[in-house]
């Protein structure tokens, strides 16, 4: 587990430069799932920020931020947590469960909008991603 997170934890903090919205919504899985084990490890809740209107994502109470850059697409997502700037919390706990909700990455190509949807399972835990076109 700490070699995952030894892998993981660093693209958190990197800007996204690839126009491959595939790429991103893979990374907002790896986050998903280190906050899961973080929680589990630590006994602590934690809690991954979805911003679309920054078009960002961050673990809260970490300094850096993810930026997904306008080529790899437009990020959306849903959940129980919305904060009033519209940013919302997904809240990984101990127990291995979380509050649940959905991301997706919109990308428009020339024969149309390819979105590739992430769906967080609450009680079981596990990060769902499939491609609509």
């Amino acid at each position: 587990m700490a070699v995952a997170a030894a892998l993981v934890g660093p693209e958190l903090t990197k800007r996204f430069t690839i126009a491959d919205p595939r790429r991103v919504i893979v990374q907002v899985r790896a986050a998903m799932e280190l906050m899961r084990v973080q929680a589990v490890e630590s006994g602590q809740e934690e809690v991954l920020v979805v911003a679309p209107r920054d078009n960002t994502y961050w673990h809260e109470g970490g300094s850096e931020h993810a930026t997904v850059e306008e080529e790899s697409g437009l990020l959306m997502a849903r959940g129980l947590f919305v904060r009033e700037e519209g940013e919302v919390e997904f809240r990984f706990y101990p127990d291995g469960t979380n509050s649940g909700g959905e991301v997706w990455i919109e990308k428009e190509r020339n024969s149309g909008v390819t979105l590739y949807h992430l769906s967080l399972n609450p009680l079981l835990g596990t990060v769902v991603i499939s491609r609509e076109d």
